[in-house]
């Protein structure tokens, strides 16, 4: 079967969607081609996949133009799937499944219509009508256009399973081939060290957690705060390492920028507890962190929001604590005791992998979207 992934939004290389459900796909024998934005146009063969990029303009205001590209790169050739990965490439995947008269999936990663209307490019007077216009059209291409969707969770299989009966869950579990799991027994199988990796951003917690620590080391001086990835907007990386500055963390708090996807094990090798301090917000206390999964495969003891889902998988799993992620000295109890009791904590990192081994893993979705693509 040949495929087309098609995003409007996601970069080429995507974890779900090259790393992931590409990669799943291609594996199977299915022909795979990626058309995505990026920074500069490109057409290459990588592992396998086609991929094939075009050029994403500077401003925000410029996406529909990203939107036609992406159409005219879709209808260059013949697909027997188009599989959409936002709205945006929703509705250029339905007009070219009207075109072409093919088939069509959408994979509906968030909740996006309050994600979309949420963008900092619309004024505080728009955020209705475009969430009331998001989610209208969302359900109407749903229902009408799309032959099956796939979503991360139980919230948004019960919204979609109402307008379609196609629907699938396809969790964004990490592929458990990715993380080596700790030894346990080794000497040096406990690091003092705690590390976040994803997007360093106001919604994140990145300063909380900087704050927290802080308090930390007062009572473990010889622990580190490691982040993994890079800060996205400038005016809070200047808030935060302006506090990073005055209050002289250079040798306690590292910033390692960005780093390949497959290479982020490596640096989760260097702690031993991980943190991911999402603050309180409707969309996010809806649903479970994918970093959680990917902490709980790399073995690491967790400290996480106490949004409701993530309190209940924790408690289940017993694999780290949850956090009030508004309260620092909360936070820091948390990382100090991590850190002080050894055993426990290295106990919730094997708790956390064998879970994922089990349940938690791509591994395991792997086969519903294998599944999902022979029923079409």
């Amino acid at each position: 079967m040949k495929i087309c992934m098609l995003t409007t939004v996601h970069p080429p290389f995507d974890s779900r969607i090259f790393h992931k459900e590409s990669k799943s796909l291609s594996k199977a024998g299915h022909r795979v081609t990626i058309v995505a934005p990026s920074d500069s146009k490109t057409r290459k063969e990588v592992d396998g996949i086609n991929i094939i990029t075009v050029k994403r303009p500077a401003s925000k205001v410029l996406h529909p133009l990203t939107m036609f590209h992406v159409f005219v790169e879709g209808l260059k050739q013949d697909y027997d799937v188009y599989h959409c990965h936002e709205p945006g490439s929703l509705l250029v995947c339905s007009l070219l499944k009207i075109i072409k008269k093919n088939k069509l999936i959408y994979d509906a990663h968030e909740h996006y219509p309050e994600m979309i209307a949420e963008n900092s490019v619309f004024p505080d007077l728009l955020r209705g009508p475009v969430f009331i216009t998001c989610n209208l059209g969302e359900k109407f291409l749903s229902k009408y256009i799309v032959n099956s969707i796939i979503t991360v969770d139980d919230i948004l299989e019960v919204k979609f399973r109402k307008i379609n009966k196609n629907v699938y869950v396809l969790s964004n579990y990490p592929r458990v081939e990715l993380f080596e799991e700790p030894d346990a027994k080794a000497d040096n199988g406990f690091k003092k060290n705690i590390i976040y990796v994803g997007g360093l951003t106001k919604i994140r917690g990145t300063l909380e957690s900087i704050i927290a620590f802080e308090k930390a080391i007062e009572k473990i001086p010889d622990a580190k705060l490691i982040f993994i990835g890079g800060f996205i907007h400038p005016e809070y990386e200047k808030e935060v390492m302006d506090y990073y500055h005055i209050h002289k963390l250079e040798e306690k708090v590292i910033f390692v920028g960005n780093v390949p996807h497959n290479e982020v094990s490596k640096y989760m090798e260097k702690a031993s507890v991980a943190i991911g301090l999402l603050q309180p917000n409707p969309r996010y206390e809806l649903a479970i962190p994918v970093k959680l999964f990917e902490y709980m495969a790399a073995g690491k003891a967790v400290i996480m929001s106490n949004f409701r889902y993530n309190s209940d998988l924790i408690k289940e799993v017993k694999c780290g604590i949850t956090v009030d992620p508004t309260d620092t000295q909360e936070i820091a109890d948390a990382m100090t005791w991590l850190l002080e009791h050894t055993e426990e904590a290295k106990q919730m990192g094997q708790n956390g992998r064998q879970a994922v081994e089990k349940k938690y893993s791509w591994e395991n979705m792997e086969k519903t979207l294998l599944l999902l693509y022979e029923k079409l």
